[in-house]
This record gives structure tokens, C-alpha cells and sequence, in this order.
């Protein structure tokens, strides 16, 4: 099979490469062989503007935002809430409530409470919260989408990509049937386990999360504190995340398990009934600055990498997508924090 290029992984990342290569009229293959726990497949695909400890702003949120919600949108999977931020001790509050009062923090600021029940009586927000403008992406409809689309015209192969399998040659690659002008990563935290792109500075992450059943009182918005829950109706809940760095697997555990329940019943000010229907692991492809990798190998022109998308990439990746595939065709330059010779 001849096609311009080979995408190794059907993740986030993949899948609007994919997309975004084919509007340009470019044939592609995507290899992927159905982790059921990718991290794209256990993530949350929340958008929360205020993030960390210090509540700081990712770099072109506003843009990226913009972007990925008429992106989004038109594939039906974007989903505008609120999300609630409760401050979890007064360094958060203090540093919560100077960077809502930021201009630039305005358009993300719907509210901003002091106190337990000023926004819901029923909720454990003792030193108040930030109510913000966000969203979420239903991430699982949209790997399904184009997994069932790529199927259908013949361009997925579900096998295990191994990248000793690659022969390079002058004038592009072949991974056994496939020959393509070039072949792109983006296969998540295992870039960072084999391949040409090892030696970038990864630091992958594990996380778990959770789909409950319960009779938690359910709430317009996502709560968030020190983790997330995702209000999905019907008595229906998703709750999240650890970050571990030493055990990297798709393996749950136990201990996280009731880790995440103890946080979940802990929002509330009433006692739940909390009934775990799925419980599920991945490795999110951090990088050492948090920012994405993106461009060619320094050696060989025909192997890039479009990766390290991390807790951010449901914000991140529907740009970037746009910006990969520009470069892959057009030779157009990539946005140097984003590009992977920031390394050298």
C-alpha cells in the first residue's frame, strides 16, 4: 500500500493528524493496535483554564480554546460546562483569587467564591472555589469515529508497531506493506521507551480514573480538587486522577482505587452510595517543560514526531494537528516551544 505517510498510534494526537492530513488531500495509514488503555482512552478530555497549584494559565489558552471548540464542535464531541475549582488550603486560595482577578483570566471567570455554600450547600468548598468557563471532549466517540472511518477505507492496520521494523530509505519508508514518504509518531508515552525520539527529555506519568454509579446529588458543573469528578447524569459519574512516575503501566491498583473513592466522597457533604462500574490506567506522555514535541528527527528527515501532548492535550492537540500536518506538507515552522530541537 502506497500513501504519503504512516501515523503510528490512534490517540489523541493521531486522530486529528489523521483528520487534518486528509482535508489537505494526503493518503495516510495509521497502525494501532487497540490499547484499551492509552491514555487518550482513560483521559478525562477535561479543558480547565486555571491549572496547577498556582492556578496558572497555559500558554495561548485563549487561542487554543477558541480553536478547539469550533474544531471540536464540528465533530460533535465538544461538551462547554463550567468546572469548579475549590481552593484545597489558603495558598490556593490566595494565589486562586489574585490570578481570577487578572484581565487576562476575565473571559475564563465566571465566579469566584470565599466560603462553604456560597455556590452549592451541598458541597465541602470550605475556603471557596473559582467557577470557570471550560468544557469536555467526549474522547472515546471521537477515537471510535475515526477508527470506524479509517476501517472502512482500508488505512487502519491493527497489529503491534515495533520501530526496529522501519526500514528508512532516500526517498521515504516501508513498514511491511506500507511504503510512505514519511512516518509520524504518535504513540504516546511509548516514544519514550523505544524508538528514534527516546532520547528527547520524557517524563510520562501514570494515571487511573474511574466511572461510578452513585447517588451523589449531580451538579451543572465538573468539580475539581486535587483531582476531578465529571457529572455524566442518570446517577452516572467519571473521577480522577493520581500522577505516578514509577510504576509505568496500564495496570489499576488497588490503592489508587480507594484513593479516587475517598476523594470522590469527600466533595460531598452528605454521605454517598459509590458503586465502581470501571476502573481503568494510562500513561500520559509528559515532557521534562510540559510542552509538546513536535518536528523531524535530527538524522533521519523522514521519521517525525507529533507527541508529548500531556494533561493539556485535549486544549493543545486540535491546533497543533492543524500546525503538524502545515509543516509536514508545506515545510511551515513549527512554534518553537513546541519544537523538538529546543533540545538540540
Amino acid at each position: 500500500m502506497q500513501v504519503d505517510f504512516l501515523i503510528v498510534g490512534q490517540g489523541l494526537a493521531g486522530t486529528l493528524l489523521a483528520q487534518a492530513l486528509r482535508a489537505r488531500g494526503q493518503k495516510v495509514a495509521v497502525v494501532d493496535d487497540g490499547w484499551k488503555s492509552a491514555a487518550s482512552q482513560v483521559a478525562a478530555g477535561l479543558m480547565t483554564p486555571l491549572t496547577g497549584r498556582r492556578f496558572t494559565l497555559t500558554p495561548s489558552y485563549p487561542e487554543l480554546f477558541a480553536f478547539a471548540e469550533r474544531r471540536l464542535t464540528e465533530l460533535g464531541v465538544f461538551r462547554p460546562t463550567s468546572v469548579y475549582r475549590m481552593f484545597a488550603d489558603d495558598e490556593q486560595k490566595e494565589k486562586g483569587q489574585k490570578r481570577a482577578a487578572m484581565p487576562a483570566y476575565a473571559p475564563f471567570i465566571e465566579r469566584v467564591t470565599s466560603g462553604q455554600g456560597e455556590l452549592d450547600a451541598g458541597l465541602t468548598d470550605s475556603l471557596g472555589g473559582v467557577l470557570m468557563r471550560g468544557a469536555w471532549v467526549d474522547l472515546k466517540r471521537l477515537l471510535a469515529d475515526e477508527r470506524e472511518r479509517l476501517q472502512a477505507e482500508g488505512l487502519l492496520c491493527t497489529e503491534t508497531f515495533h520501530p526496529e521494523a522501519v526500514q528508512v530509505h532516500a526517498d521515504g519508508i516501508v513498514w511491511q506493506a506500507v511504503r510512505a514518504r514519511g512516518v509520524v509518531y504518535c504513540d504516546g508515552y511509548k516514544s519514550s521507551q523505544r524508538g528514534p525520539f527516546a532520547y528527547l527529555p520524557w517524563q510520562p506519568a501514570k494515571g487511573e480514573a474511574l466511572s461510578l454509579r452513585s447517588d451523589a446529588p449531580q451538579k451543572p458543573f465538573i468539580l475539581n480538587r486535587e483531582g476531578w469528578a465529571l457529572p455524566l447524569g442518570q446517577g452516572l459519574w467519571r473521577t480522577g486522577t493520581n500522577w505516578a512516575w514509577d510504576q509505568l503501566d496500564e495496570v489499576p491498583t488497588e490503592v489508587q482505587r480507594e484513593k479516587l473513592l475517598k476523594r470522590f466522597r469527600g466533595y460531598f457533604g452528605q454521605e454517598v452510595s459509590v458503586e465502581v462500574t470501571a476502573h481503568v490506567a494510562g500513561v500520559r506522555p509528559c515532557t521534562s517543560d510540559n510542552l509538546p514535541f513536535l518536528g523531524t528527527h535530527p538524522t533521519e528527515p523522514h521519521t517525525h514526531l507529533f507527541n508529548g501532548l500531556g494533561p493539556r492535550g485535549t486544549v493543545w492537540a486540535p491546533t497543533l494537528a492543524e500546525e503538524m500536518a502545515a509543516y509536514l506538507m508545506a515545510g511551515q515552522p513549527i512554534r518553537p516551544d513546541c519544537d523538538l530541537r529546543r533540545f538540540g
